[in-house]
């Protein structure tokens, strides 16, 4: 293998964390954007999506199971963030 070949690979790296990184944030909001609010709604959208339906009440605990791991995701984001800044002191 060439230099050329191999130098690249890193810079593509790169890029890919600094995206992955500014994509992290970002992702737990905009699925809380989609997320419908109404049980019957979510029922629809599983039903369009997989074929398969689901009753008001499994599609309320669904959408409470995507909050859950959404306030989750929201507060892993967060203590990187704090871990991030306090190792930079």
């Amino acid at each position: 293998m060439t230099v050329q070949c191999c130098g690249g690979e890193g810079q593509w790296r790169r890029l890919a964390r600094r995206v992955s990184a500014a994509a992290a944030p970002v992702l737990p909001g905009a699925v809380l954007l989609v997320l419908p609010k109404c049980p019957l709604c979510l029922a629809a959208w599983l039903a369009v999506g997989t074929g398969a339906g689901i009753s008001a009440a499994a599609a309320g605990r669904v959408r409470e199971g995507i909050v859950v791991f959404w306030v989750l995701a929201l507060c892993f984001s967060a203590a990187q963030l704090i871990r991030r800044r306090a190792l930079r002191r």
